[in-house]
């Protein structure tokens, strides 16, 4: 009962961390706080684990007008490098990178060390296209947590490094990437590179596993990872073509 205690507990904090660096304080915090481990199985089955083969690795979580109010009063409140950062995610989720990225370089001077503050400065700069500067941002944060934010961080990292025209970089980081994931979006990308780069054996590889490892996801994620399937077989063809 002891182990099944500690298990129940340790899943729980799990979640909330996992919530809270994908979203913020939202509603799935809440639901777990409260519910403690019911709300974290929940949490796991309706959001993690579905995203873990149907969320983009890469993309921006939309902010309202009333998130950015509520992170921008914060700020005003308690100006460090938690509410910089959060400020810095919202400025980034209503597309105003400029912002987002002096806002995350305010974090970061309130503390160095905070991973978050440099994560989102990297995501920023990435987004504005400014690869160099992102890259060295990212690789700092891969440096300190090798899968941070669900390994996002190093798939983010790699299409730095894919902007840089440092392709046996980015394989190396997609290819570690795929040793570890199921994603198929992170398989394609790494079949892409590795393509790019003329191996070919092992860009059809990764893409076949793609079209084999979707024959066991569950139905109700069937249809998220079809169009993968769809582009996986195309790509197979033209690499077999």
């Amino acid at each position: 009962m002891v182990l099944l205690a500690s298990l129940a507990v340790a899943f729980t904090v799990w979640m909330a961390v996992e919530a809270y660096r994908r979203e913020g304080v939202s509603r799935w915090l809440w639901v777990i706080l409260f519910l403690g481990p019911i709300g974290a199985a929940i949490y796991f089955f309706a959001e993690f684990a579905a995203h873990l083969f149907t969320r983009p690795v890469f993309e921006t979580r939309e902010a309202t007008p009333a998130d950015l109010r509520a992170a921008e009063a914060d700020v005003a409140q308690a100006g460090n490098a938690f509410t910089w950062t959060a400020y810095a995610s919202a400025l980034r989720g209503r597309r105003q990178l400029d912002q987002a990225i002096h806002a995350a370089r305010k974090g970061l001077e309130h503390d160095p060390t905070h991973l978050e503050a440099r994560y989102e400065l990297g995501l920023a700069l990435e987004e504005r296209g400014r690869h160099e500067e992102a890259r060295a941002e990212l690789e700092k944060v891969v440096a300190a947590e090798t899968a941070f934010d669900s390994d996002r961080a190093l798939f983010v990292l790699s299409r730095a490094q894919q902007g840089c025209g440092d392709d046996e970089a980015a394989r190396v980081s997609l290819e570690t990437l795929a040793a570890r994931s199921g994603s198929p979006e992170v398989l394609f990308e790494c079949a892409v590179v590795q393509a790019r780069l003329g191996d070919r054996a092992a860009a059809a590889e990764n893409l076949q596993r793609i079209v084999t490892e979707a024959e066991e996801v569950p139905d109700y994620l069937e249809p998220n990872v079809r169009p993968w399937v769809r582009r996986a077989k195309q790509a197979l063809r033209k690499l077999r073509g």
